[in-house]
């Protein structure tokens, strides 16, 4: 994906024509000494400076894509504590998604994850469900599989938030990939 085309930057050399206001000076982002502020809405923002949403979302630092890739994996353990899982990748993923590929593959990821643990857990409870009506000896057995997705869960959570925070990318085993 290519980046997006900057305006032309215009020429500070040449001095305004009378009574026009002055293009706003580079290093400051307002008008240079000795002339009246700019009515309206102000200057438009260089790139850098200004309004965050001029030209696009700013990307963010390797760093700060790092620590957001692996809170996106984290924050699904934490949101589980309330059983809303998905939550926490869901939030990281639309805040943070126009902002870094390493980012979004990290919230696409986690929230996948997220969303192929529920269809796990309904499977398993319908199964511990049907099996516990039919024979009482097979579903009881089956009630303390229910724990074992989380656990592996969160184990996985664990090793991906690691490798975001390592800079590598990381795809979580048999999952479903709904978000891209």
């Amino acid at each position: 994906m290519s980046e997006p085309q900057q305006p032309p930057r215009p020429d500070f050399t040449k001095a305004p024509p009378p009574g026009a206001h002055p293009p706003p000076d580079p290093q400051q982002g307002r008008a240079p000494q000795g002339y009246p502020p700019h009515p309206g809405q102000g200057y438009p923002p260089y790139p850098g400076q200004g309004r965050a949403d001029a030209y696009g979302p700013r990307p963010l630092s390797p760093s700060d894509e790092r620590m957001w890739g692996m809170l996106g994996h984290l924050s699904a353990i934490a949101a589980s504590l309330v059983t809303l899982s998905f939550l926490g990748p869901l939030v990281v993923f639309l805040v943070f998604k126009d902002r870094g590929r390493f980012v979004r593959a990290h919230a696409a990821e986690a929230l996948n994850m997220t969303i192929s643990l529920m269809v796990y857990e309904v499977v398993l409870a319908v199964l511990f469900t049907i099996l516990t009506v039919l024979t009482l000896g097979i579903g009881s057995v089956l009630f303390g599989l229910l724990v074992v997705p989380y656990v592996v869960a969160l184990v996985f959570c664990v090793l991906a938030a690691v490798a975001a925070n390592q800079g590598r990318e990381y795809r979580y085993p048999l999952i479903f990939r709904p978000v891209r």
